[in-house]
This record gives structure tokens, C-alpha cells and sequence, in this order.
């Protein structure tokens, strides 16, 4: 067993598994896209690792990301709480549809998140059905941040935040690399690599 300061963290587990860094080798142009997508999370390292320590860093890093969109759920549902007390009081610039997508926002994020801890704890004992439940998990939060980057976009080009080309290249930039960000998971999470040591359940 590895000592715990050189042991591979989940980000380098997942991206330097080879089924991952060669999934697009036969598509020259999305290839280049991804080999850059890779880059920016890190320098790949092969991880020695046995299969049951990876089992556990895996589901270790989905954890980590259900507790982070369960933290993000609250903080909606907190925001909804603000903006009703503002409207309660009077305020003219806050409107029943954002209190509402607030609360949805905050409901929706609830949901999957517990899709995800439930998914990393059958990831963790090695159960069939946890790869499934994952990438479930993954395209649904893909799904969220697709939904509310555009949003961001179009209110900040209805307030005036920032001119129109800005506008573009950031929403272009969080859509290319940020997917990107998240494809990585559920390709490794389809791939031989990440069920080498979990039994199908016939």
C-alpha cells in the first residue's frame, strides 16, 4: 500500500487512465480538444494502485462532488429565501419567476446530488448498478450548469455586465472546457478501466 502523501488523487486517477486519454485518438480535431482539456487538469500520472484502492479514491471523488452540488442546492433555496423576503418588503426589482427558479434550481440540485451519493456508496461495494447511477448523476449536473450558464449569459447581456464578444467567449469557454471538465468522469466511468475490478451481477 501506497503512503498517503503519494497516493493518486481522484483527478489523477480518472485522467490518466489510458481508456481515457485515447478515447478520441481517431478524431484529429476533437482529439486536440481534448488532449487541451486534459492538460488543464494536470500532468498525468500512472497511479500503482491496487483495484481496491482505486474503487475507493473513485468513489471518494463522486462523494466529494455530491456534497458539493448538495452544498450548492442549499445556497438556491437560500437565495430563494432572500429574494422572497426582498420582494415581501417591497422591492420592485425582484420578481416571483426568479424566487421560483430559485427554489427549482435548489430542488432539482437536492435530487442529484443524492443520486450521487448513492451512486459513489454502490461505487464503493463494488455494485453493478454503480457505474449507471454515476453517469446518471454526471449528465444530469451536465444538464444544470448547460442550463445555467446560459442563463448567466442572457442575463448578462440584458443588464449590460459585459459587451457582446466577452459575453461569447466566456459562455463558448464554460461550455467547450467545462463539459469537457465533465466528460472526462463518465468516459472513464464507461470504460473497462473503471469496472476491471467490479463483477457484473448476472
Amino acid at each position: 500500500m501506497l503512503p498517503d502523501k503519494a497516493k493518486p488523487t481522484f483527478q489523477q486517477v480518472v485522467c490518466s487512465a489510458p481508456p481515457v486519454r485515447a478515447v478520441f485518438s481517431d478524431l484529429p480535431v476533437i482529439h486536440r480538444w481534448w488532449q487541451i482539456v486534459l492538460f488543464l487538469h494536470g500532468k498525468p500520472r500512472d497511479p500503482l494502485m491496487s483495484g481496491a484502492e482505486r474503487v475507493s479514491c473513485v468513489a471518494h471523488g463522486f462523494r466529494f462532488y455530491a456534497w458539493l452540488y448538495r452544498v450548492l442546492a442549499t445556497v438556491f433555496m437560500a437565495l430563494a429565501g432572500v429574494l422572497a423576503a426582498l420582494q415581501g418588503m417591497g422591492s420592485d426589482e425582484v420578481s416571483a419567476y426568479w424566487i421560483g427558479a430559485s427554489c427549482l434550481g435548489a430542488i432539482y440540485l437536492w435530487i442529484v446530488s443524492g443520486l450521487g451519493y448513492h451512486g459513489a456508496e454502490a461505487y464503493a461495494q463494488e455494485q453493478a448498478q454503480s457505474v449507471a447511477l454515476l453517469v446518471s448523476f454526471m449528465v444530469m449536473i451536465v444538464a444544470f450548469l448547460s442550463l445555467f450558464v446560459a442563463t448567466l449569459s442572457v442575463a448578462a447581456n440584458y443588464l449590460g455586465w459585459v459587451g457582446n464578444g466577452v459575453n461569447l467567449m466566456a459562455i463558448a469557454s464554460l461550455f467547450v472546457f467545462g463539459v469537457g471538465s465533465y466528460l472526462i468522469e463518465i468516459i472513464y466511468l464507461t470504460t473497462e478501466d473503471s469496472k476491471r475490478s467490479i463483477d457484473p451481477i448476472n
